[in-house]
């Protein structure tokens, strides 16, 4: 019994489905945790820009405070 391989066998066609339904899916995973990551870093560095933009606004009034200090403004 010879057996021959037949690319377009039933079999054959699932068996490459299938494989190509696991690739996807794990790209899809990866996809999924890069997301994530980026979220996460997203979430860094929106939260920085606020901080430093208070830090920024704490300066400019302390500058002007003193600034008001020397010139005798009130």
């Amino acid at each position: 019994m010879a057996s021959n391989y037949n690319p377009d066998s039933v079999n054959a066609v699932l068996s490459r489905i299938e494989q190509k339904l696991e690739d996807i899916s794990t790209e899809i995973k990866e996809i999924k945790t890069s997301e994530n990551s980026l979220e996460k870093r997203i979430n860094i560095l929106e939260n920085f820009k606020y901080y430093l933009l208070g830090f920024a606004a704490f300066f400019m009034l302390s500058v002007e405070y003193v600034r008001n200090l020397f010139t005798g403004k009130s």
